[in-house]
């Protein structure tokens, strides 16, 4: 039987690395997103009208269900967007891996969450499987705590294991262009120096989008149980991070000896600081991070090309085992 495995937010950032990771096994990938996204099932998971068990007939039985549908909302007010990312992020997994149990029997689940449902932690690295429980006060962090939560009661009630995979600071061609790496690469690409909030000693932690892609199959492939990191090599300050987007741009023939400046008067974001275990990960999925200097320069090739969202997957190898 041909392996299929069912994808939420297939259309997505971290989707479209899926997809690649997906197509270089010869595994179909059955894509579901928002209609007009492209996806091969177009439905909106946050709509009242959302049918689960419609969904299950559409596809038939899968080898496994991957969730990465979210919506990631930045405002702290429980709004009307932030309720529908409610739904897509903790609802509609619940009722997605329930409709499965019930159409087509055990059916693995692997649920993508994130570094923000830990708030700061007394004890590091963070042990994924004894997090602090203090998560983003935001809905996206709080949103994807809720839903660990209840799939947990629901394994226990439907007799089944799942996998939680929680990345760090996702990275790589096709990120949005906004978030601090792209805009480190931008300013060294245009000879300039990239500026870096604060001392530039909190640390943060970068894994590459094809890697969290690797992650995720491979936890749904091998049928993993438990929560595990999808984290970069190790974790690095603010300030080295910033010196290593130099490098990168050094790589493809941009300036040379741009150094990072500090601006003091902006302090860093609230939930940086952190480090995290990927032991469990590096045992349970053969998983090897990729350097950060080298994820940078994929980046940084994507964004000289001209950041095109549809050419990300051009400038970023596909994992192998």
């Amino acid at each position: 039987m041909e392996q299929r495995i069912l994808v939420t937010g297939s259309q997505g950032f971290v989707g479209k690395h899926l997809r690649a990771a997906l197509t270089a096994r010869g595994i179909s990938m059955l894509g579901a997103d928002v209609p007009g996204s492209g996806a091969e099932l177009p439905v909106d998971l946050a709509s009242p009208h959302f049918d689960a068990l419609a969904l299950t007939r559409a596809t038939g039985p899968v080898h496994g269900i991957i969730h990465l549908a979210a919506r990631i909302t930045r405002g702290s007010s429980v709004d009307a967007q932030a309720r529908a990312n409610l739904v897509t992020i903790a609802d509609a997994p619940l009722r997605i891996w329930e409709a499965y149990h019930e159409a087509h029997g055990s059916t693995h689940l692997v649920y993508c969450s994130t570094f923000k449902t830990y708030g700061p932690a007394s004890v590091q690295p963070i042990d994924p499987e004894a997090p602090p429980q203090r998560p983003d006060p935001h809905s996206y962090g709080s949103a994807k705590a809720l839903a660990e939560r209840l799939l947990r009661i629901a394994a226990t009630r439907l007799g089944s294991g799942f996998a939680i995979v929680r990345p760090t600071c996702i990275y790589g061609p096709g990120q949005h262009l906004h978030n601090a790496i792209p805009v480190f690469l931008r300013a060294c690409l245009d000879g300039k120096s990239p500026t870096v909030f604060g001392n530039g000693q909190a640390r943060r932690d970068d894994v590459l989008a094809s890697d969290l892609a690797y992650c995720l199959l491979e936890a749904s492939l091998r049928r993993t149980v438990g929560a595990f990191h999808a984290g970069g090599e190790r974790g690095r300050s603010i300030l080295e991070v910033a010196e290593l987007c130099c490098r990168a741009a050094e790589r493809l023939g941009g300036p040379t000896g741009l150094k990072p400046v500090l601006d003091a008067d902006h302090p860093p974001k609230w939930w940086l600081d952190q480090s995290f275990d990927i032991s469990s990960t590096k045992r349970a999925l053969d998983y090897v991070p990729t350097p950060l200097l080298e994820g940078l320069v994929q980046e940084a090739e994507w964004i000289f090309a001209g950041a095109q969202p549809e050419t990300s997957i051009t400038h970023a190898p596909v994992r192998s085992r």
